[in-house]
């Protein structure tokens, strides 16, 4: 099924000028891997807009305290960044995991946010970084922590018609450590995924934060665990006890892809995985 009209605007203030015209039922396509998908199933609503080509969503801004990246750049074109490398360590340790090398050229960063969905590996490694979301909606924006924004499976806090602009990411001096379990080691959907970064001073941990994704209604970042780890050094007792207290906060279910106690065992696994790689 595809819509009955679709629309490119050229700019973002152009987009804004035409969603009076426009159908009430409408969709958003970027790098469209998601999309297509909806549409395969009967989704596709009246009208598509087209805002792959828009400039303002492909901005990449560094200032002396965060790093802005482009709700529109693709997985690829920011796996080759080299203030990613640096400063988002987490995604760029993702990116080689994420489907394949061709939807790593058509997916973007903020469509795997606006999809909703829980097992979003992008979304995982921007919740390790910290990263803030920055919403707009006919010029008007405003910016909260990234994992305010989803309330529930395949719902977030878009507004009607209002679009990701980017993420903002604090520069902090961490390390990274990414582990995702699929039906294969690569190009498959997460079963369970575990991203830690962590700042360490003198051997212990000054500051930690670990996300997981595939194991809880939204994106889930595992607070007790992270701060468990606050002024510890990652032996093997510290370590494992953080990765129990990693799997007691989540809540998987049963689905296509895995049954929730192998996920909920996973989760300690790949916690203690992570974080063994971690600097001592």
């Amino acid at each position: 099924m595809r819509p009955d009209l679709l629309v490119k605007p050229s700019s973002l203030a152009g987009l804004w000028k035409a969603l009076p015209s426009l159908p009430r039922d409408r969709r958003y396509l970027a790098g469209g891997t998601d999309l297509m998908i909806a549409a395969g199933h009967g989704h596709a609503g009246d009208c598509w807009i087209d805002i792959s080509g828009l400039k303002e969503l492909k901005a990449f801004r560094e200032t002396s305290s965060s790093v802005f990246i482009g709700a529109g750049l693709t997985i690829a074109e920011l796996a080759e960044m080299t203030a990613v490398k640096k400063w988002l360590p987490a995604l760029a340790l993702c990116a080689p995991h994420y489907a394949s090398p061709s939807l790593r050229n058509m997916a973007t960063i903020g469509g795997n946010a606006a999809n909703g969905s829980p097992c979003a590996d992008g979304v995982c490694a921007l919740l390790s970084e910290k990263a803030e979301i920055v919403l707009g909606l006919k010029g008007a924006k405003r910016k909260m922590p990234l994992h305010s924004f989803f309330l529930a499976p395949k719902r977030t806090a878009l507004k009607k018609d209002e679009l990701i602009l980017g993420f903002e990411v604090p520069k902090w001096r961490h390390v990274s450590a990414y582990e995702k379990l699929g039906p294969r080691s690569y190009f498959g959907i997460s079963k369970v995924t575990v991203c830690v970064s962590a700042e360490l001073s003198a051997g212990l941990v000054k500051e930690a934060v670990i996300a997981c994704a595939s194991v809880a209604p939204v994106p889930l970042l595992a607070r007790k665990a992270a701060e468990f780890l606050y002024g510890r050094r990652l032996d093997e007792g510290t370590i494992s006890e953080a990765a129990a207290l990693a799997q007691s906060e989540t809540s998987p279910i049963t689905d296509t892809r895995s049954e929730a106690a192998y996920r909920k065992a996973m989760v300690r696994v790949l916690a203690v995985r992570a974080l063994s790689k971690l600097p001592a």
